[in-house]
């Protein structure tokens, strides 16, 4: 059968991969992300292939990685909506902290609400002498909590002793948790056995001053959390 010249152009063209412009880099960062997979379109997926530099991400296609099913127990919503971050905790820390502290030893932990993990790892914390923990999470929310001082729109765990999943910074499969999801324990910094839990806002994750909430108003958006009020109880068995 003969083949139509067009048709033939048009397949050795297809087949020649193409050369990267002068002076781009291929993206070496941790922030990368993969691209979306190719159209379906057999032609169009090999086209991509083959115009493709070598070793470029276009031919890291990720599997598509169903959201993991939260497993053990899950803490209650308080009454302004917001899930019970440790419950039986105390809340405790002083007025001009980055965060709120929760007192309790080796209490479960649980997000206050859904959203996508930044990291779940050690090494995120100052406190790091033999008397503290320094596994932490941070979570980007789903949708942001709107306060007179900002935008909430990162939620950060630290001091646990225990994490119920491990993902590193920059990795480029992020996990998924839904609220109430048991993360992990918690467990002591300076020697004191509590949670912090840190508020940043504006997408702004260096907590320079500023890019926080203090005690005070992180007790506030847990539903006007007294100081040295207790949160209620788990009703569930720990896990």
């Amino acid at each position: 059968m003969r083949v139509p010249t067009m048709l033939i152009g048009f397949v050795l063209t297809a087949c020649q991969p193409a050369m990267p412009p002068r002076g781009v880099a291929e993206p070496d960062t941790p922030d990368a992300r993969p691209m979306h997979a190719p159209p379906t379109d057999a032609l169009s997926h090999l086209s991509l292939k083959a115009l493709a530099p070598e070793n470029s991400s276009l031919l890291e296609i990720p599997t598509a990685v169903a959201d993991p099913v939260p497993t053990g127990p899950m803490s209650e919503p308080l009454a302004c909506g917001l899930h019970n971050p440790m419950p039986g905790a105390y809340a405790a820390g002083y007025q001009a902290d980055t965060g709120l502290d929760l007192a309790g030893m080796g209490q479960p932990v649980f997000a206050i609400a859904g959203g996508e993990v930044d990291y779940a790892e050690a090494g995120h914390t100052a406190w790091t002498s033999p008397r503290d923990d320094d596994r932490a999470i941070r979570i980007v929310l789903d949708e942001p909590l709107k306060t007179p001082l900002g935008e909430v729109t990162h939620v950060w765990y630290a001091h646990l002793a225990e994490l119920a999943f491990e993902q590193a910074e920059g990795a480029p499969t992020r996990r998924r948790v839904v609220a109430g999801e048991y993360l992990g324990k918690s467990g002591r910094a300076n020697g004191m056995y509590h949670l912090h839990i840190g508020l940043l806002l504006g997408g702004e994750t260096s907590q320079a001053w500023g890019t926080y909430l203090l005690e005070d108003a992180v007790r506030s958006v847990l539903c006007g959390l007294g100081h040295k009020s207790r949160l209620p109880v788990l009703a569930t068995a720990n896990p």
